[in-house]
Formats: structure tokens, C-alpha cells, sequence
């Protein structure tokens, strides 16, 4: 394993970038166990402590997990969740929603001009996540398009190379993750309006896809009307599933009221 010696600088810093670009290029993958402390230290040529900064700031973004008495392992998110329960009713309050809308418009937006304006950027998670998606859909897997499609925005995230958007992500991520999980039942509630989105997802000029080829230079489209077709599509979709449950509750207790009044 190539772990090159730090130069003059503010090394916990130059320590985090070095173990950050490890575990985004796979040098450690999810699961694995970073070599010690003490180790990492000596081949990087620097302190125990140096090293240890920088995996408390690794530590506080969600990327590795310390476990006392055992070492620091390399985690991902999409290994936290379980998304065995299918209900059809959304866990979603409209108050969650907007709420994580407008986290959303911050900091992706931001994010994605952030990842423009460096020269080089490693997009690998984030075509993996969108190539995830793409078989997903096909296979009508509503888990594994749920966890695709969260991994898709989260790398986004993580790509802008910023750790107070990557912190504030990590701080909301089961909220964020909740959000991606309960709109996607949309898509497979096995109804006419569910395979149209469905089809219109499978396309190549669907939102995801065009901003994947936004990313990687393959268009050239204004980056905040390319946004609002995700926040407005998912606003019309929410609306229209608070109208449903509105109307199927009135119904429910008109016909309750009926039966009391027989």
C-alpha cells in the first residue's frame, strides 16, 4: 500500500486529504479495518496525534467508525439502513418535506458549483450511484433504487470537497435518506401515474441523467432551473399525495357518519 510522506504544511490537514482521497479511490473499502495510529503515523511521517485529528475529522463526517478496543473501520452510508418495511402510506410530514427541500436547494446547488470549479474531481461514486439507479428502475427494485438515488445526491455532497456541507449532511442523513425513501414510492405504487414516472426515470433526458451530463461537461444547462426540476417535481408529487389522503379521509368519515346516522 503506496502512503506517500507529508510535506510542510498544517499536517493534520495534509493527513485528512491523504486518508479522505484513500477511501474515496477504494485504497480502503467499506468495512476494512485502517492500519493503527501508530503505523499510519510512521509511514506518513508524522505524529500519532497528527493522525489522530485527522480521523476524528473523518470520524465526525461519517466516513470511518472508531471501535475502542478493536481500530477505526472505513463505513458508508448505505450500510446504516434498513429498508425492509414497504408501507404505502408516507412516514413524511409536509413540515419534514420542506424542510429537507430546502436543505436540499442549499446545499446541493452549491455543491455541484463547488465541483465545477475544480479542475479535477473524482465522480466515480456519483456515476456509480447513477448507473445503480439506471438497472434499479429496470428491475422495478424499489430498495435498491431508494439507496442508489441517496447515494447519488450524497456523493454529489461529498465530491464539493467542503466538510461543513459534509458534516451538516452527515447530522441530517436519516432525515435526508427518509426523504428519498418515502418519495420513491411514487414510482412503484403499481398504478398508471406510477409507470409513467417510472418510464420518464428510465430515459435518458430524465432529471438524474441530466444532471450526471451536467457533471461530467456532456451539456451545458442553467444549474438552477436543472435543480428545480427535482425540488418541483417532488413538491407536485407530495401535493398531489396530500390531496389523495385528504379526500380518502373525508370519505372515511362521511361514510363512518353515514353508518351512525343509520
Amino acid at each position: 500500500m503506496a502512503i506517500s510522506t507529508i510535506t510542510k504544511q498544517r499536517m493534520d490537514t495534509a493527513v485528512y486529504d491523504a486518508l479522505l482521497a484513500d477511501i474515496k479511490n477504494g485504497t480502503w473499502k467499506s468495512g476494512e479495518k485502517l492500519p493503527s495510529e501508530t503505523d499510519l503515523g510512521q509511514k506518513m511521517g508524522v505524529s500519532r496525534v497528527t493522525v489522530r485529528a485527522a480521523i476524528q475529522r473523518l470520524q465526525a463526517i461519517g466516513l470511518v467508525e472508531v471501535k475502542h478496543g478493536k481500530g477505526t473501520y472505513v463505513v458508508k452510508p448505505e450500510e446504516i439502513y434498513d429498508m425492509s418495511n414497504f408501507e404505502r402510506e408516507l412516514d413524511l410530514t409536509e413540515k419534514e418535506f420542506n424542510e429537507i427541500n430546502a436543505l436540499r436547494e442549499a446545499i446541493e446547488i452549491q455543491s455541484i458549483r463547488l465541483i465545477m470549479q475544480q479542475e479535477r474531481v473524482d465522480l466515480e461514486s456519483i456515476g456509480s450511484a447513477y448507473f445503480g439507479m439506471k438497472r434499479a428502475l429496470a428491475e422495478r427494485n424499489y430498495e435498491e433504487y431508494t439507496k442508489q438515488d441517496y447515494m447519488f445526491h450524497l456523493s454529489i455532497i461529498l465530491a464539493s470537497g467542503n466538510d461543513i456541507f459534509i458534516q451538516i449532511i452527515n447530522i441530517f442523513k436519516n432525515m435526508y435518506y427518509k426523504y428519498f425513501q418515502e418519495l420513491n414510492k411514487f414510482m412503484f405504487e403499481n398504478t398508471k401515474e406510477s409507470e409513467a414516472l417510472l418510464q420518464s426515470s428510465l430515459s435518458s433526458s430524465d432529471s438524474h441523467s441530466k444532471l450526471y451530463h451536467y457533471l461530467t461537461h456532456q451539456n451545458d444547462l442553467d444549474l438552477n432551473e436543472l435543480m428545480t426540476t427535482f425540488t418541483d417535481g417532488n413538491k407536485k408529487r407530495f401535493q398531489s399525495y396530500l390531496q389523495k389522503r385528504d379526500r380518502e379521509r373525508k370519505r372515511r368519515e362521511s361514510a363512518k357518519n353515514g353508518k351512525k346516522e343509520s
